[in-house]
């Protein structure tokens, strides 16, 4: 969970880290198109909760290597314009990559109020999505 009541900017979240360690390129870009803290907040409570499940502290380092981007559905794109609501996709690099395990992916829920972000991970087969298909898949 991440608080988020009484702060205005995404590095308010974030306890003496930077955006550029915590957040990839491709998750500042998507959270500054018009979207609000909460979106921060989401990203951030996703990735504290992916490395919870993995079992490791989050470090700046550690949560900089979770990326959480929402995954494209048939209706869309699949490009950072499309502003609609996504099911968010978990992508692990460095030294994170392929904890997951063999076959498996991370899947999280995210859900917000007007003061809180709350995530929650889980370790799942790779199961197919009729039709869909993330820049994610083949990394877990």
């Amino acid at each position: 969970m991440v608080g988020y009541a009484g702060l205005t900017r995404p590095r308010d979240l974030l306890e003496g880290a930077s955006l550029e360690q915590v957040f990839t390129r491709a998750e500042r870009v998507r959270s500054a198109r018009g979207r609000t803290l909460q979106h921060w907040a989401g990203r951030l409570a996703g990735k504290r909760a992916v490395l919870r499940l993995l079992g490791l502290a989050p470090t700046a380092e550690r949560l900089g290597q979770v990326e959480v981007l929402p995954r494209p559905t048939t209706a869309c794109r699949g490009d950072a314009a499309c502003l609609d609501g996504h099911p968010p996709a978990v992508r692990l690099t460095g030294e994170l990559a392929g904890l997951a395990g063999p076959g498996g992916q991370i899947r999280i829920s995210l859900s917000h109020t007007a003061q809180r972000a709350l995530a929650v991970a889980l370790r799942a087969p790779r199961l197919p999505d009729a039709g869909t298909r993330s820049p994610y898949d083949e990394d877990g």
